[in-house]
């Protein structure tokens, strides 16, 4: 399993933390004027972990769904 982590980092692309940022902050905008500026700790763990494993999914299914165009572009040929 630990010689697989590297694959399944670029997988999810946890090693290009943008994307995770780029949906985290409206995330966390959201959150705090939810709660009047005042949020829990454990809603902001919560919606963090959220975005994060969300958008993960979202790369690696796209990554699956796609599978069969990647092999054929040059810059998506190496995905595991």
């Amino acid at each position: 399993m630990a010689e697989r982590l590297p694959l399944y980092i670029q997988l999810t692309r946890l090693h290009r933390p943008i994307g995770i940022l780029l949906l985290l902050w409206p995330t966390l905008w959201a959150v705090w004027i939810a709660s009047k500026g005042h949020p829990a700790w454990l809603i902001l763990v919560i919606f963090t972990l959220g975005t994060v494993l969300m958008r993960s999914a979202g790369c690696a299914i796209n990554d699956y769904a796609d599978r069969h165009i990647d092999k054929h572009v040059k810059r998506t040929q190496d995905r595991p």
